[in-house]
């Protein structure tokens, strides 16, 4: 098989994975939003030699470390936070990172470099993605779970997920916790 089937038929498989995760977290993704994570997915993953798991731990590192995107970095910082709260939360969650914070981190970085492109198709999918974030972060999830048949995030960061983003995947792997509902009642209530 020549290069480029292979690269077809990797994607192929991709497409059809990220299919089934849309389906079964019941999220749609816009088209041009699905291709750039497809091709997101085949670059970082696809790539033969490249260690995906360490890249994610060492992201995590730098932003324990208070590590500060620059301009140019901000579709590194958005990719990167969109691929490892998604595929890796579990590095997260053992540096004590809420995942959270990486949705944030991708949305402001997404939101910002779609604000400095001069008006282009590739503006509107950055705008795009920052908007769809979240459901992006589903897909992965559901994909992850898809893989292993077990939760990649822990109860805790189900619930900031639900709470503060509003991650209907996070609300579902929170109820595999507990049958408790969980409440949105104000913290500075005393009671």
């Amino acid at each position: 098989m020549q290069s480029s089937e292979l690269q077809l038929a990797e994607l192929t498989g991709w497409r059809a994975l990220l299919t089934e995760a849309q389906h079964v977290a019941r999220v749609y993704l816009s088209p041009p939003v699905e291709d750039y994570l497809l091709r997101l997915l085949a670059q970082a993953i696809g790539i033969p030699g490249s260690n995906v798991q360490q890249d994610a731990k060492a992201f995590v590192e730098r932003l324990a470390d208070n590590w500060q995107a620059s301009k140019q970095a901000l579709l590194a910082v958005g990719d990167e936070s969109l691929l490892f709260s998604g595929l890796f939360p579990e590095h997260a969650i053992r540096k004590g990172i809420p995942i959270t914070h990486f949705v944030q981190m991708g949305v402001n970085a997404y939101r910002e470099y779609a604000a400095i492109e001069p008006e282009s198709s590739e503006r509107k999918i950055h705008a795009a993605l920052a908007d769809q974030f979240v459901e992006l972060l589903d897909v992965l999830h559901t994909l992850r779970e898809l893989q292993q048949d077990t939760p990649c995030i822990d109860a805790m960061n189900a619930y900031q997920l639900w709470r503060e983003v509003g991650s209907a995947h996070a609300w579902h792997v929170l109820r595999q916790f507990t049958t408790a509902s969980p409440s949105l009642h104000p913290t500075n209530v005393r009671h």
